[in-house]
């Protein structure tokens, strides 16, 4: 059944059927997308890993990347031919900054040429298949195995178990990312904005109705429900805290909360702690299985080893400086079918201090991260909009993409057409973009060669030209008073 048609099924099914079908997705991802003993078992090796010394790490790190080099070598086209032409092998690397032998991968190479860095062994009708977003640039095709995808979800259920959960695999979870869970006619009469995943014990919120007046339903549902845990956007939260603050809401204290995918800034990050008492832990990860980096109990972001190999490269591909920020090179050891080596993100980093942690750990620090600064969007009909790439994931014959907010009234999509790129697309893409912004807002789409980067290349996927007119009460933009 083609995608539309589910989701037309869906939007158009009673709230009652709606909590079924979700629960049912997340029936398929507890026991066809995540193999539970392997999750188990690979977490209480990450327990067990979690205090070694910087050498042990280092150790480990050769061992798997000799692993994977192997396999790429012998199976995956786009490095058995590498190999050809540079004449190593695995056992030629004799420390993990040895990978600096092999070039640095750009998405540009991968976009459209996926079928080069598959393992030829594993054939892909028992594969995972799944892709990037559309707004940050290049979509990308991505394949895993349902061992990866359970070993990669064993990272972040330590990164729970750091934040002090004692069900680190099944809490009590409030979740607010960028799932479609209502059809937009459904969120006129009814003010119910959450659907329930019972299999994964929890209580998913929409991030695309969070205007003042529906700001007091959600704060209602979150204290009915009690969530141990509250994870996703940090703007989808800080809506939350600004309008209840204003009304004089109560917000629950949940054991922790975790945050993803948008930059979480200091001043946000306590506004959001003290208004829900509690610890709030920031994440950095990737649709491609590439790298976890994740806050320790003190604060504190640190590289997660076991998961693979991050560099931190300057303009020339040299490691960068302390102090400095570069560009974020990554390896995964976890993905035996889609081999990315030295894949150049997109997005740039700081390292931090070689010193070790107060929380006792010597996995590597990062600084600073500074590759997810997109802006919010106020849109009227709807409220605070942060990231659009999940309503766009999936669209095809598009390079690179950025939505520019003009005013209140006007959305600009310019678009970089790839081979087979039609109208149709771009229709398909404004229908994507619907569902986050709503029908009262024009949306134009204007193909262009290329998008303008910053001076330091950094590329923005949302840009906003009236920030000063979003509402004084829901400023993103403004510390707290």
């Amino acid at each position: 059944m083609a995608t539309d048609i589910k989701e037309y099924i869906y939007y158009r099914s009673p709230i009652w059927l709606q909590n079924i079908i979700v629960s049912g997705q997340g029936l398929l991802f507890r026991y066809r997308r995540a193999d539970e003993r392997i999750m188990r078992e690979f977490y209480e090796f990450l327990i067990k890993s979690n205090r070694w010394t910087t050498e042990q790490y280092r150790s480990y790190q050769l061992i798997k990347l000799r692993e994977i080099l192997k396999i790429a070598f012998n199976n995956v086209p786009y490095y058995r031919d590498l190999q050809k032409e540079l004449r190593c092998e695995p056992e030629d690397f004799k420390k993990p900054e040895d990978i600096s032998f092999l070039p640095i991968l750009e998405k540009s190479q991968v976009r459209g040429q996926e079928h080069l860095f598959l393992n030829e062994t594993i054939d892909l009708k028992n594969c995972l298949a799944g892709g990037t977003g559309g707004t940050t640039g290049t979509p990308l095709k991505l394949y895993d195995i349902r061992e990866g995808f359970s070993r990669r979800w064993a990272f972040v259920i330590r990164l729970r178990h750091w934040a002090g959960l004692k069900n680190p695999f099944y809490p009590r979870l409030a979740h607010f990312t960028g799932r479609k869970l209502l059809a937009p006619e459904q969120s006129l009469g009814k003010p119910i904005f959450w659907r329930w995943n019972f299999p994964g014990n929890a209580l998913l919120f929409s991030s695309y109705h969070l205007t003042p007046q529906n700001v007091p339903y959600y704060v209602k549902a979150l204290n009915d429900y009690h969530p141990e845990l509250i994870d996703g956007f940090p703007s989808a939260l800080l809506a939350i805290v600004r309008v209840s603050r204003r009304l004089g809401l109560r917000l629950p204290s949940p054991q922790a909360i975790i945050v993803t995918s948008e930059t979480i800034f200091p001043e946000h990050r306590a506004e959001i702690e003290e208004a829900f008492d509690c610890r709030l832990f920031d994440q950095y990860a990737a649709s491609e299985p590439s790298c976890f980096w994740c806050d320790c109990e003190y604060g504190e972001m640190h590289e997660n080893p076991e998961y693979g190999i991050s560099e931190i490269v300057n303009s020339v591909g040299e490691p960068a400086s302390p102090g400095e920020a570069g560009d974020i090179l990554v390896t995964s050891f976890l993905n035996p079918v889609m081999l990315l080596i030295r894949y150049r993100l997109g997005d740039r980093a700081v390292r931090g201090s070689a010193a070790r942690c107060l929380c006792g750990r010597e996995m590597p620090r990062i600084e600073k991260i500074e590759g997810r600064f997109d802006d919010i969007f106020y849109i009227p009909e709807r409220g605070y909009v942060g990231r659009l790439d999940a309503p766009l994931k999936g669209l095809k014959n598009i390079i690179e993409s950025q939505v520019i907010q003009e005013d209140l009234e006007n959305i600009r999509v310019l678009i970089v057409p790839d081979l087979g790129y039609n109208p149709e697309t771009g229709q398909q893409l404004i229908h994507a973009l619907r569902y986050v912004v709503g029908d009262k807002i024009n949306i134009s789409i204007e193909t262009v060669d290329n998008i303008p980067r910053l001076p330091n290349g950094k590329f923005i996927a949302q840009i906003s030209k009236v920030k000063h007119l979003y509402p004084d009460e829901m400023d993103m933009y403004k510390h707290k008073a």
